[in-house]
């Protein structure tokens, strides 16, 4: 039940993300003037929306990993692992 909830919200965030406005995408007010001001930026503005995009990202899909890694153990087995070691003598 627990997975098939994380796979709801996984696929809500990204459908909400694909519903987004043409204004909400990665540009800020500067970048998108800027590019919008010549020939050659504005074949770029896609490119570097993608760019932009990715590097928003890819620190949210690095630490997703850590705590996947960390919390792949229930929370019990994990606290009994770690007071066992805590006691004189359990090496």
């Amino acid at each position: 039940m627990k997975r098939r909830t994380v796979a709801i919200v996984a696929v809500l965030a990204l459908a909400s993300l694909a519903l987004l406005g043409d204004s909400a995408w990665a540009q800020c007010a500067m970048c998108k003037t800027v590019l919008q001001g010549s020939e050659e930026g504005r074949s770029l503005q896609g490119e570097l929306n993608r760019a932009i995009l990715l590097m928003i990202a890819a620190p949210y899909v690095i630490f997703g990993g850590f705590v996947a890694v960390i919390f792949r153990r229930p929370l019990g087995e994990r606290v009994f692992r770690f007071a066992a070691r805590l006691r004189p003598g359990a090496h």
